[in-house]
């Protein structure tokens, strides 16, 4: 090979290097959006049963109250 094809070579190899590179920070970035997605909809479950428990108090207090029960 000439030395201009081998340079070529040499820059097309770099730019290969550099995407690959780049493509384990998005990958890496992207794990890690994943993780923090699945925790957040996980607390998210977690919010919504202490919603519905307290919903189910706030009723049953409502109704003590309209019969007119001493809490």
């Amino acid at each position: 090979m000439n030395v201009e094809v081998e340079f070529e070579l040499e820059e097309w190899q770099d730019r290969v290097d550099a995407l690959r590179i780049a493509n384990e920070h998005l990958r890496d970035e992207r794990n890690r959006l994943k993780d923090a997605a699945d925790s957040l909809h996980t607390e998210l479950e977690a919010c919504r049963v202490a919603l519905k428990q307290a919903n189910s108090v706030i009723s049953r207090l409502r109704n003590h109250i309209a019969q007119g029960i001493e809490l």
